[in-house]
């Protein structure tokens, strides 16, 4: 009876990670068809089965920052760094939302954490760090 309760429960595991990564990849999929609203569906429904997914939460900021949301853009990003601080992607819009902004500590800050665990978004260091040198000269 045991090992019967522990195959349900793996298999429900299982299928429940699967549904999650679908909505998933099924909003990534029409976000790069630039079908904004109903990408933006998916990745809600990604966060419905799985509230930690991060790359969800990178992605509705995304979609944000194109409908010129940027509360929403904030709130999403700040959300994917409260799970993930040395998350590359999340760090870097986040350090670009700042530019914007104008919030040249938080922004310093963000540029800070990732120079030191950068593997992915190295290149982009470089117009970030002319950024912060334009900040420092106003």
């Amino acid at each position: 009876m045991k090992f019967f309760i522990i195959i349900i429960f793996f298999l429900y595991s299982v299928s429940s990670y699967s549904a999650e990564n679908n909505f998933f990849t099924k909003g990534k999929t029409l976000f790069d068809q630039k079908k904004i609203t109903e990408s933006k569906i998916e990745f809600e429904r990604s966060l419905v089965s799985d509230p930690k997914h991060v790359n969800s939460y990178i992605f509705l900021s995304k979609i944000f920052s194109e409908t010129k949301k940027q509360d929403e853009e904030k709130k999403n990003l700040t959300t994917a760094l409260l799970l993930d601080s040395k998350n590359e992607e999340a760090l870097y819009l986040m350090s670009l939302l700042n530019i914007k902004e104008g919030d040249y500590k938080s922004l310093e800050k963000n540029y800070s954490i990732l120079k030191l665990n950068c593997s992915k978004f190295c290149d982009q260091l470089e117009d970030l760090n002319k950024s912060i040198k334009k900040f420092n000269k106003s």
